[in-house]
């Protein structure tokens, strides 16, 4: 069943004629455990502020801010659950933010109940890309603990050498890979 924040993003983003792929927790929460409430969908256009302005006149969304790489909103049926559309410019490395997306769509994601969702790679990928990548790193760490296999973190690795980003991924990956070798970690890591 679908997450009623990814059911009423999917309603206004369709109704609105605009190609999207949910990101972030909510499409961790299909194989982890996450607290997540917000919804995170990555657009599929180079032209993010047509798409914001678009959502902008949105009568079930009100607008908070925007920034090149991300607008947030609030889904006003549910109470104000935020939402924020992210440009896949931003993860496209050496590509334009098209291709990022249609990777995404094609190879980074599965669907469920006409809903795209990212795989937790294609999460991981555009979490270590941010400059927050610290933070959520502990997300990854914490997505492993609760049953993600850490194996999939290759996969971030491959991503990366399709975006010419390896240069920075690798760095914190390797970080990631540290924690999660830490004694006090690697305990709660389920084995299959």
């Amino acid at each position: 069943m679908t997450e009623p924040g990814v059911a009423a993003a999917d309603l206004i983003l369709k109704r609105r004629g605009i190609r999207y792929v949910v990101i972030g927790g909510q499409a961790v929460a299909r194989e982890a455990a996450t607290s997540t409430r917000d919804v995170d969908v990555m657009v599929a256009t180079d032209d993010f502020g047509k798409t914001v302005d678009q959502l902008r006149q949105e009568k079930d969304l009100a607008f908070d801010w925007e920034s090149d790489q991300l607008a947030r909103f609030r889904i006003l049926p549910l109470g104000g659950v935020p939402l924020d559309v992210i440009n896949a410019a931003t993860f496209s490395g050496e590509k334009s933010g098209d291709e990022f997306f249609r990777f995404l769509a094609r190879e980074g994601s599965t669907g469920e109940d006409g809903v795209a969702y990212a795989a937790p790679e294609a999460v991981w990928y555009t979490r270590l890309m941010t400059k927050r990548w610290k933070a959520y790193a502990e997300k990854i760490v914490t997505n492993v603990i609760d049953g993600v296999a850490p194996q999939r973190l290759a996969k971030v690795d491959e991503i990366a050498r399709l975006f010419g980003t390896e240069a920075t991924i690798q760095l914190r990956l390797a970080y990631v890979r540290e924690e999660l070798a830490r004694p006090d970690i690697e305990s709660l890591i389920r084995r299959p």
